[in-house]
């Protein structure tokens, strides 16, 4: 889905002559979270670490970047441009959605990891 809406913000963007940078890169997210009411404390401070390492990335480079990005986007426009509003708005559009994104697949993680962590605690109790 997130892929799908990039591409088509690009798509429109390229035929409004707006060019677009792939300077960003999103970051990935950790592929698996182990089953907290199996897994050893091991495996659920691995995890943790892929957690907060993707987090870190999220957060601490990959939003400024899209900050940066847009801004040089916006730069980068021509003033004298009858459209350059729109292309703007396309921009700050496309950034905003990017944005959101990827907050909230870091939601979504952090709330399965959640999950996973009192699954762990309940399997734990001593």
């Amino acid at each position: 889905m997130k892929h799908l809406i990039r591409a088509s913000l690009a798509a429109v963007l390229l035929a409004s002559g707006v060019t677009v940078h792939a300077a960003c890169v999103y970051p990935q997210a950790p592929n698996s979270i182990p089953n907290g009411a199996t897994s050893t404390k091991e495996q659920m401070l691995e995890a943790q670490g892929s957690i907060k390492q993707y987090s870190g990335a999220v957060q601490d480079t990959y939003l400024p970047c899209l900050d940066t990005e847009l801004a040089e986007q916006i730069a980068a426009l021509d003033p004298a441009d009858p459209q350059r509003a729109q292309k703007e708005a396309a921009l700050k559009s496309m950034q905003v959605k990017k944005h959101n994104a990827a907050i909230d697949e870091l939601t979504a993680l952090a709330a399965r990891w959640s999950e996973e962590i009192k699954a762990y605690n309940a399997a734990n109790k001593k």
